[in-house]
């Protein structure tokens, strides 16, 4: 039976049905392999082509849930063996060798892993030589990419992005006439490797979840299925989402994402770089573009599911934010004091002279976006405007409106 739908998108529940945990587990055993052949690694053999080779078909399946993945798991174990230099004749004496050439992994849990079934990904066998070629190629920038998702991050959906987009630069996979994402070969890993458990595992099952969420398989959407881990849709992690992504029937985009856009030269809000500038307020010098550009991704991250922003001179329209009506709204990053002040009579200013120069047909409404609730001053001086106000309660999205 489906499960109910939740969140803005419309998207269903994760099910956690047996099927789905057993998928689940699998994944959980690959990433235990993968991270202890990383840790046990020294900094020389983490940017060792060779080693990267093994940890990302350590990530691939053989289709096969045949004789319960065993294929994939001697297959690996061949892997395994010509990486380390022996012939695989058995477990136990591929175990001990193994044993012999990572220190600090013990015998007994070099039998363990050895023996372990695993797998993630049933990548197509006519791209893993070219993948293999492609990761002898670009070894030092995957080995950067590996070694900073290995890291824990206070801000895990920037790490996402960061290493996401290290990958994107590299091109597409080439095999004969045939092309294919980096993603598709190398998340498998990337996803074991990352102790947050939040970068997603990207290939045939997710396109459709992409799709459905209406982003592409690149960084934005990376990071867009990493944020779909959370209680809206009860996924605890990249595995569950994984799972969710192959097991569930997610809708068609709804109809009311084609609401044509507004004429003019509007695009996406796209995500904004982070890193202070410096600029002019107040006849003096403040670094405030830092500010400015993580209030304006807190909103893009607030609404994202509900609603399309777009953006121009202006910070942010929010289409069809109710019936017939968008959204105008300018961002500031204070409010009180000399500089505060000024910024909130800048921002009625640019509002009504975008709205008169940009949307003569007067059917947007106006808002400012504050970093914190405005003293009663600031509350009423735009409520006599006519302008709605919006601004972060941590990280809800708080104010006279609710979007």
């Amino acid at each position: 039976m489906p499960s109910n739908s939740s969140g803005g998108l419309g998207l269903p529940k994760y099910q956690r049905n047996e099927e789905q945990q057993k998928w689940v587990e699998g994944k959980r055993r690959t990433a235990k392999l993968i991270q202890l052949l990383w840790k046990a690694a020294g900094k020389k053999q983490r940017s060792d082509p060779a080693f990267l080779c093994l940890l990302v078909q350590c990530g691939w399946s053989n289709g096969g849930r045949k004789n319960g993945g065993d294929s994939t798991r001697r297959w690996r174990n061949h892997k395994i063996a010509d990486y380390i230099g022996v012939h695989y004749s058995s477990d136990e004496e591929l175990a001990q060798a193994l044993s012999s050439r990572f220190a600090t992994l013990s015998l007994p849990k070099c039998r363990a892993l050895i023996r372990t079934r695993t797998g993630i990904t049933h990548y197509y066998n006519a791209f893993r030589p070219a993948t293999v070629r492609y990761i002898d190629k670009h070894s030092a920038e995957i080995a950067l990419a590996f070694s900073r998702v290995s890291t824990s991050a206070t801000d895990v959906y920037t790490k996402v992005r960061l290493v996401a987009s290290l990958i994107q630069r590299l091109g597409e996979i080439s095999a004969d006439d045939r092309r294919i994402s980096p993603f598709n070969g190398l998340t498998p890993t990337l996803s074991c490797l990352d102790p947050q458990r939040r970068f997603p595992i990207m290939n045939e099952r997710t396109r459709g979840l992409l799709h459905c969420i209406g982003m592409n398989a690149d960084s934005d959407g990376t990071v867009a299925l990493s944020k779909l881990i959370g209680a809206t849709y009860d996924v605890r992690d990249a595995f569950e989402l994984d799972a969710y992504a192959y097991g569930e029937k997610f809708p068609k985009p709804s109809a009311g994402s084609k609401k044509p856009i507004p004429k003019g030269s509007y695009s996406d809000v796209g995500f904004k770089s982070e890193i202070s500038s410096i600029a002019q307020i107040a006849a003096k010098k403040s670094v405030i573009r830092k500010h400015h550009n993580k209030l304006i991704n807190c909103l893009r991250d607030s609404v994202q599911w509900r609603y399309r922003l777009k953006e121009s001179k202006f910070d942010a329209l929010v289409i069809g934010w109710k019936k017939g009506r968008d959204l105008l709204i300018e961002a500031k990053t204070a409010s009180e004091g000399p500089s505060g002040r000024s910024q909130v009579r800048q921002a009625i200013g640019q509002l009504y002279d975008y709205r008169f120069t940009h949307m003569p047909k007067n059917d947007v409404d106006l808002a400012v976006l504050l970093q914190k609730e405005p003293n009663p001053h600031v509350k009423s001086l735009l409520a006599s405007l006519n302008i709605e106000l919006l601004w972060f309660k941590g990280k809800q999205l708080r104010g006279t409106i609710q979007l």
